[in-house]
């Protein structure tokens, strides 16, 4: 019985000391789904920077497979994302909030989305955006500022047609 108390001793010791260390270079990157040119739903690594970038638009939804409202307004971001995104005049990037991995895969399938998805594994993207509740979304400039936070209904498209 000691021995076991002293190995899960050890065990969470060089844990914690593993929390400690300093991230890499440029943050850790967070999981990253896209689809492929077949439409399948492919994870890489991926971080915020890589994704929202200056020089193009970016629309971010803020959602969660188990929010009814998020999953009527993954359809209409989309049809969005299949007129703009696909083009390169518009960058569409999902960030599920407070999901599992695999909930958010099933509910992309299930919805047939196929914009890219960003997870926030540090619980950190969200934060300059004042998330209170999902889904949120908010409308990223060319120049990297917000434009519009917490956008409603038919005024997603009309900002995006108003930038674009």
């Amino acid at each position: 019985m000691k021995r076991i108390a002293l190995l899960l001793i050890l065990a969470l010791s060089s844990l914690a000391l593993r929390a400690q260390d300093p991230p890499p270079e440029g943050g850790f990157p967070n999981p990253f789904i896209t689809a492929n040119k077949s439409g399948k739903l492919v994870m890489t690594y991926s971080r915020w920077d890589k994704q929202v970038v200056k020089g193009t638009p970016t629309l971010v939804f803020f959602w969660a497979s188990w929010s009814d409202e998020s999953r009527e307004l993954a359809p209409e971001i989309q049809k969005i994302y299949q007129k703009y995104g696909t083009t390169g005049k518009l960058k569409v990037l999902g960030v599920p909030y407070g999901d599992e991995i695999s909930d958010t895969m099933d509910a992309m399938t299930e919805m047939g989305v196929k914009f890219p998805q960003l997870f926030d594994v540090e619980d950190d993207l969200a934060g300059p955006f004042d998330l209170g509740s999902v889904p949120l979304i908010v409308l990223i400039g060319a120049d990297g500022q917000v434009i519009k936070n917490g956008l409603q209904g038919d005024e997603v498209l009309k900002a995006v047609e108003e930038i674009l």
